[in-house]
C-alpha cells in the first residue's frame, strides 16, 4: 500500500516536486535516526498495534467521506512519535486544472485550529517565566479594554490567562470582523473594534471565544515585542521544520501558489470560495497536512519532532492535563485543546473552521497516536464522523460507571423542560439575533424519565439515571464540541438552569422574552398585521378616489392612518431590505454582506429601523388621542390601538436585539 508506514513521499505527487521530496525525506530520515539515539526507544515500540490496517481503515473512510459528499481536495495524516504512518492526499488542488492533492506541498486553511499555535505560544512565554497564567491579563496589555459586565453583582475579579485558555474568562461571544474577504487591520484594531461585554463572572462558565483568543495572541505580541505571525513563525514554525505553514494573510506569492482552491458543491457544480481572513490567533493558520504531522509528533514526544523543540516535557504534559470541567463523567478543556471521550477513550483534540474549510486535530495519548484532516466544501462532522469510528473499529469500549458519580443539582423534568440557549451568545450587538438560531434547543420530556431535543439540526433524547443526570443510548457523532454521552444540570451564576456537557459550551434556560417563540409571535404578528394595512388603506384609496371621488384619507382617523401606512410600508421595505442583503453565498453560505459589509445599505437599513421605532412612538400618541377624543367608529379605535401594540412589541424586539442602536 504506498500511503502506508514511512511513507514521506505520497503516490499523488507530481514529476517537479520529486526532488524537493527526496531531499526533505533524507533529512528527516537521518534527522529521525539522531532523535532515536537520545531518546528511550521502549517508547516507540508498536506492540500490537496493526497500523497498515489502521492506515487503511482511515484511507477508505476517506475515500468514502470525499465521494459521497463532492469533496474537491482533502487530505489526512496518521502519525505516531517517530513515524509517518498514513499521509495522503484526495481530490484536486484545483478542479480546472485538476492537479492532484498533495499533502506535502499543498496548503488548506485550518479555522480555529489555528488557537493550538496561540496557546502553545502562550505556554512557551510561561516557560520562560515572562507571563503568569494567573494575574490579570491587564498587566500585559498597553491598551485598556473597557468592557461592560453584564452579569449580577458587577463582581470586578480580573481575567486571567488560565481562564482565556480554558474558555472561562466570561465574555460574551463577537462575529463581528470575524470573516472577511479583505485584509483586515492590526490585531490591536481588530480587538479595539469591538470589546465585548464580560456576561459571566471569569471561572464559571466555559464559553468558547474566539475573541478571547486573539486577546491571547496580542499578549504574545506586547511580551515578545514580536507580530503575532512573526513569533509563531521563529518560535514554533522554525523549530518543528514545518516551513510549508504561515499566519500571514495575505500569503506571500509562494505560499499562495500552493493554497488549493476551496470549493462547495452546489446544484451540481463546483463553485469556487474566496481567501477568508480571520483574527490570526483564532484562525488565521494556512498550512500543509505534513506540516500538521511534524506539530502532532511534537506533541507526542513531549514537544518536540525530528526538527527540534518547542515546549519542554513538563510543558506539554501540562498542556494536554484536564484544567477545567464541570463534572468528571463529562470532557472538558485542557490549556487549549478539547477534551473528547470516545467510547471511554480520551482524545484531546481541536476542531476548526472556515465558512469553506475544515480541519480536526485529534491526539490519543494513551495510544501515541495522531491524526489530522483537512478539507473544503464539507462541515466539521465529517473528520468527527471519521475519528469515532477510527476509535469505535481499533480500541474496545471502556465502560464510565456513571453510579460512582453523583448529579450537580437535583430537578424534575417538569422543571426542566423549555428554552436553552448556548453560553457562546452575544449581548450587545446587532448578531444577538443569532442566538435565537445557533445552538439553541427546545427541550422537551418525553416520558417519566427520558428528555429530548434537536440540537444543530440532531435528535438527541437521553433518559435519566439519576435526578440531575442523564445519559443516551444512541450517542451522536456531530456535536462538534464532543458527543454528549452524558448531560446533567447545574445553574449558572445568576440562578437560572443550566445544562452542562462535553467541551466547551453549555446551555442556559430562556428568560420569557429571549424565546424564539417570544420573538416569532411578535414578529409575525406584526408583519401581518402591517400587509394586512397597507392591503385595506391601498384598496379604501382606490374605492374612495375612483368610486366616490372622495378624499382618501378625510375622516376622523386622519393623522392615526396616516402613521399606519407609513410605519407599515417603512417595516416591510426593511424587512425585504434587510432579506435581499442576506442572500447565502453559494460557496461559503453566509451573505456576501457579512464578509464585506456595505456601509451605505447598512445605514439605510439602520434607518428604517430607527424610523419603525420612531413611527412606533408616533403611534403610542396618536392612539391615546383617539381614545381621548372619543372618536366614534369603535371597530377602527380597536383596530388602531391593536396595530400600535404589535407596532410598539417590534420595535421593543429591534431595541432588545441591538438594531435600534440605543
Amino acid at each position: 500500500m504506498r500511503w502506508v508506514i514511512n511513507t514521506f513521499c505520497p503516490s499523488n505527487y507530481n514529476i517537479s516536486d520529486t526532488m524537493h521530496v527526496k531531499l526533505k525525506t533524507m533529512f528527516v530520515a537521518i534527522a529521525a535516526i539522531g532523535l532515536l539515539l537520545c531518546t528511550n526507544v521502549d517508547a516507540y515500540a508498536t506492540g500490537d498495534t496493526n497500523y497498515p490496517e489502521m492506515a487503511d481503515f482511515l484511507h477508505r473512510q476517506m475515500l468514502d467521506y470525499t465521494s459521497s459528499n463532492h469533496i474537491p481536495n482533502a487530505a489526512v495524516a496518521m502519525v505516531t512519535a517517530d513515524r509517518m504512518v498514513l499521509l495522503q492526499g484526495y481530490g484536486y488542488a484545483d478542479t480546472d486544472s485538476l492537479v492532484p492533492v498533495n499533502p506535502d506541498r499543498h496548503l488548506f486553511r485550518t479555522g480555529s485550529v489555528s488557537k493550538i499555535f496561540t496557546w502553545t505560544a502562550i505556554l512557551q512565554l510561561y516557560e520562560k517565566g515572562l507571563v503568569d497564567l494567573d494575574v490579570d491579563v491587564s498587566v500585559y496589555l498597553d491598551i485598556d479594554l473597557r468592557h461592560k459586565i453584564l452579569y449580577k453583582g458587577k463582581d470586578p475579579s480580573p481575567i486571567t490567562l488560565r481562564h482565556l485558555l480554558t474558555h472561562t474568562a466570561g465574555y460574551e461571544d463577537v462575529l463581528e470582523g470575524l470573516f472577511s474577504f479583505n485584509p483586515q487591520p492590526s490585531l490591536k484594531e481588530q480587538l479595539l473594534n469591538k470589546v465585548p461585554a464580560r456576561i459571566y463572572p471569569p471561572g464559571t462558565v466555559m464559553a468558547y471565544s474566539n475573541w478571547g483568543t486573539s486577546l491571547a495572541g496580542y499578549i504574545v505580541e506586547c511580551v515578545s515585542g514580536m507580530r503575532f505571525e512573526e513569533y509563531v513563525k521563529q518560535h514554533i514554525f522554525m523549530p518543528l521544520g514545518m516551513n510549508g505553514s504561515s499566519f500571514e494573510q495575505p500569503l506571500d506569492i509562494v505560499l499562495e501558489k500552493r493554497m488549493v482552491t476551496a470549493s462547495r458543491w452546489v446544484d451540481g457544480e463546483f463553485h469556487a470560495g474566496n481567501f477568508e481572513h480571520m483574527p490570526a490567533p483564532a484562525g488565521g493558520l494556512s498550512t500543509t497536512p505534513f506540516d500538521m504531522a511534524l506539530l502532532l509528533q511534537a506533541h507526542l514526544n513531549d514537544g518536540r519532532n525530528a526538527f527540534g523543540r518547542i515546549l519542554g516535557e513538563s510543558t506539554m504534559n501540562m498542556m494536554h492535563t484536564q484544567q477545567f470541567t464541570f463534572h468528571p463523567l463529562l470532557t472538558g478543556m485542557t490549556y487549549g485543546l478539547i477534551e473528547l471521550n470516545v467510547n471511554g477513550h480520551r482524545v484531546i483534540s481541536h476542531s476548526g473552521s472556515s465558512t469553506i474549510f475544515d480541519s480536526g486535530f485529534y491526539i490519543l495519548p494513551d495510544k501515541g497516536i495522531g491524526l489530522f484532516f483537512a478539507y473544503s466544501g464539507g462541515d466539521w462532522s465529517g473528520h468527527a464522523h471519521i475519528i469515532h469510528n477510527f476509535v469505535s473499529k481499533f480500541f474496545s469500549t471502556k465502560d464510565i460507571r456513571y453510579k460512582d458519580h453523583n448529579p450537580l443539582v437535583e430537578v424534575s423534568l417538569a422543571d426542566l423542560q423549555g428554552e436553552y440557549h448556548q453560553s457562546r451568545s452575544m449581548r450587545t450587538s446587532s448578531d444577538r439575533i443569532l442566538n435565537l438560531m445557533i445552538g439553541s434547543l427546545h427541550l422537551k420530556a418525553a416520558g417519566d424519565k427520558e428528555l429530548s431535543f434537536n440540537l444543530y439540526g440532531m435528535d438527541y433524547s437521553y433518559n435519566e439515571v439519576k435526578p440531575g443526570m442523564y445519559k443516551t443510548n444512541n450517542v451522536n457523532k456531530d456535536y462538534p464540541f464532543g458527543y454528549m454521552e452524558y448531560l446533567l444540570v447545574t445553574k449558572a451564576p445568576d440562578g437560572r438552569l443550566m445544562l452542562v456537557a462535553d467541551g466547551p459550551m453549555t446551555f442556559i434556560k430562556t428568560r420569557w422574552y429571549e424565546r424564539t417563540l417570544t420573538a416569532g409571535l411578535v414578529f409575525i404578528t406584526t408583519l401581518f398585521m402591517a400587509l394586512m394595512s397597507l392591503l385595506f388603506f391601498g384598496f379604501r384609496v382606490i374605492f374612495r378616489r375612483f368610486k366616490k371621488g372622495l378624499s382618501p384619507f378625510k375622516g376622523n382617523l386622519l393623522w392615526g392612518n396616516r402613521l399606519i401606512i407609513a410605519h407599515a410600508a417603512t417595516l416591510l421595505f426593511t424587512i425585504i431590505l434587510f432579506m435581499a442583503n442576506s442572500a447565502p453565498n453559494p460557496a461559503h453560505r453566509l451573505p456576501d454582506s457579512f464578509f464585506n459589509p456595505n456601509p451605505v445599505l447598512d445605514a439605510i437599513i439602520g434607518t428604517g429601523m430607527m424610523l419603525v421605532g420612531i413611527l412606533s412612538a408616533l403611534l403610542l400618541v396618536s392612539t391615546v388621542r383617539v381614545w381621548l377624543k372619543g372618536y366614534r367608529l369603535p371597530l377602527l379605535k380597536v383596530y388602531h390601538s391593536l396595530y400600535t401594540l404589535v407596532a410598539l412589541g417590534v420595535s421593543g424586539l429591534f431595541c432588545f436585539y441591538n438594531f435600534l442602536n440605543l
